[in-house]
């Protein structure tokens, strides 16, 4: 079914939201890279003061069957929990990580489990910066190398590949304000194959010590876009935790 292939993708669309990063470096190893993007998101200190962060807005989703239009809001608290929904007069979708399973309930399908490439994106889009586990160790801590440099809309950026549960995530950093522009993955869609996720990022303000995009764009090549507008972020709020468990 037409629809119910296009639901199953939005769910990796909504598994990337790609967060924060700015300020100006010449770095060039890996080390430098993922220390200077780290530093310019506001430093590992202010990244460990988030306790949560909840971001509200609206978006704009295109797709074979038309635009949709409608609100979304996030909730992560970082590292252990994810919430996210998207509502629109003809679609309603939230997914859920409790730390422990991932979940997704959408107007047509009702509620299922979330597992495979589009589980361990939620999983990854709770840490706050995509650099974050680097030079940790253990048995689950992702692996991280830098690949050639490429351009994106004129702009020379370094490649950092972050490999975690068997995902190789490309971390697209503007070389001149280190700003994390864009984050892509190679995935699967049931009735579709193999596809590439990729979300791009924009318009960064600081809040509570720390850079946030207010302006994404995710697109599940050959399938939809979405284009979302943060209008309001709040750190450290009160958080109903009941929110990211299964319905």
């Amino acid at each position: 079914m037409r629809m119910g292939r296009f639901q199953r993708t939005t769910g990796l669309v909504l598994a990337l939201s790609v967060l924060s990063c700015a300020g100006a470096a010449q770095a060039q190893t890996l080390e430098e890279i993922v220390n200077a993007s780290l530093e310019a998101t506001g430093g590992r200190e202010a990244l460990a003061g988030v306790a949560s962060v909840r971001q509200t807005g609206a978006f704009t989703m295109s797709t074979p069957f038309g635009d949709l239009d409608g609100t979304l809001e996030s909730v992560v608290i970082p590292n252990q929990k994810l919430y996210q929904s998207l509502d629109s007069d003809l679609f309603q979708q939230t997914t859920g990580w409790n730390g422990i399973a991932a979940w997704q309930s959408d107007s047509t399908q009702g509620v299922t489990d979330v597992t495979g490439a589009q589980a361990a994106a939620l999983v990854a889009q709770a840490s706050l910066h995509p650099f974050w586990e680097y030079g940790a160790s253990g048995p689950d801590t992702p692996a991280f190398s830098r690949l050639d440099d490429a351009e994106v809309d004129g702009r020379n950026h370094h490649v950092v590949q972050v490999s975690w549960q068997g995902i190789d995530f490309q971390v697209l950093v503007d070389a001149d304000t280190m700003l994390v522009s864009r984050i892509q993955f190679a995935s699967e869609v049931p009735g579709m194959g193999p596809v590439t996720v990729m979300a791009d990022t924009s318009d960064y303000e600081e809040h509570g010590g720390v850079m946030w995009p207010a302006a994404n764009s995710v697109e599940v090549q050959g399938a939809l876009r979405i284009d979302m507008r943060i209008a309001a972020v709040e750190i450290n709020g009160a958080v109903d935790h009941s929110i990211f468990d299964k319905p």
